[in-house]
């Protein structure tokens, strides 16, 4: 069943809009805590739910508020339960991609719970080596459609056992600096209503600049994660498209005023494609960016996209590349949740018909997508 509500979303309802409507339902304005805490309580899905409310109110906060913009559909597992990809629909029928991740505790590192969220249906960015990509652009999400992702994926962890989420990752389906009004609104809501450091909130580009210096002037001082994938214009031209309207040049000035302004370390984002990116020239001249930035880097094996003659290097290559960048600080992402299809766009991408990818790595015209 699909999603329909014109009720206002209670994830980006501001708080003069509910006092005032508590002032309309003569209810005392001390109930909105009460509504805002029980918004992220991962056991409560509804108002009816909310049992320190009175029966009357949740009835009518039912009518008057959507308590989430989204509805989960699908929901896969990974990783012995601790990847749960989430496919949901919008009030339009459209659908998105939510992953939650649960990582825990080690030697070195304390407990994570990770959700990486969806700001666009689709993209149009189409890099070549990217699910997403082959979709298309249907639209952008609100910021409560970003929110509620988070929620949902905070739901779904509590289900299996885990406990809160601790951080946020931009880097699911779309160009979150696209998106660039839902995308800093959704983040001041994470980082006040929710209580989410900005330190543990992590939004992630392929390069568009004027929403890097948006992102710097107008949002909390989240870390920017840049998409790079290439250490020269040319290559990163046949990668990542947006790099011939804001070339290398371009990117790493903004990024550099980004991390001036905020004092948070950029990281550089590497999506290592067997034959296309792995070659030692290509490591070495990410090395010397990342040193000349002061860039963490952190290199991600290509998910396997059907249809793609790409995919991941070998290990003797991929551990040759990641030899390169000594003296860097840099992490290898592990993959998670390929049997979950969790990679962006990939379990969405089972139900829709996709862009083919050409020969030269050029996409062909998307096709109408199915929406169910």
């Amino acid at each position: 069943m699909v999603l329909v509500s014109t009720a206002s979303p209670l994830s980006s309802v501001g708080d003069g809009a509910l006092t005032r409507l508590l002032d309309e339902l003569s209810e005392p304005r001390w109930r909105a805590q009460q509504i805002r805490r029980a918004a992220w309580q991962p056991y409560i899905d509804s108002f009816r739910d909310v049992r320190q409310l009175p029966h009357r109110l949740r009835d009518a906060l039912s009518e008057k508020l959507a308590f989430s913009t989204i509805e989960r559909i699908v929901e896969t597992e990974a990783d012995s339960g601790s990847t749960v990809k989430l496919l949901c629909h919008l009030s339009d029928g459209l659908t998105i991609e939510t992953v939650a991740m649960e990582s825990p505790a080690t030697g070195r590192q304390h407990r994570r719970a990770t959700v990486c969220v969806s700001s666009q249906v689709g993209c149009a960015v189409g890099c070549p080596f990217c699910a997403t990509g082959r979709m298309g652009l249907r639209r952008s999400c609100s910021a409560a459609e970003i929110v509620d992702q988070v929620r949902a994926a905070g739901a779904a962890l509590h289900r299996r056992g885990f406990g809160p989420l601790t951080h946020v990752v931009y880097m699911g389906m779309g160009e979150p600096l696209a998106n660039a009004d839902a995308t800093i609104e959704s983040l001041h809501i994470l980082t006040r209503a929710a209580q989410i450091s900005a330190r543990r909130i992590t939004v992630s580009t392929s390069g568009v600049v004027p929403g890097i210096d948006r992102l710097r002037r107008e949002a909390p001082p989240v870390t920017l994660a840049v998409s790079l994938h290439a250490a020269s214009d040319e290559l990163r031209n046949r990668l990542v498209p947006l790099n011939r309207r804001y070339p290398l040049r371009m990117l790493l000035e903004g990024a550099q005023r980004y991390a001036s302004t905020t004092h948070r370390r950029i990281t550089f984002e590497w999506c290592l494609i067997g034959g296309v990116n792995d070659s030692l020239t290509q490591a070495e001249a990410l090395r010397t960016l990342a040193w000349e930035n002061r860039a963490h880097v952190n290199v991600i094996p290509m998910n396997r996209i059907a249809g793609s003659p790409w995919g991941p290097p070998d290990s003797a290559t991929t551990q040759a590349f990641l030899r390169a960048l000594r003296g860097v600080r840099t992490t290898m992402r592990d993959t998670r949740g390929e049997a979950a299809d969790a990679a962006c766009g990939q379990l969405r991408a089972a139900l829709d018909e996709r862009r083919t990818l050409r020969s030269d790595g050029t996409l062909s015209a998307p096709r109408p997508l199915v929406t169910n």
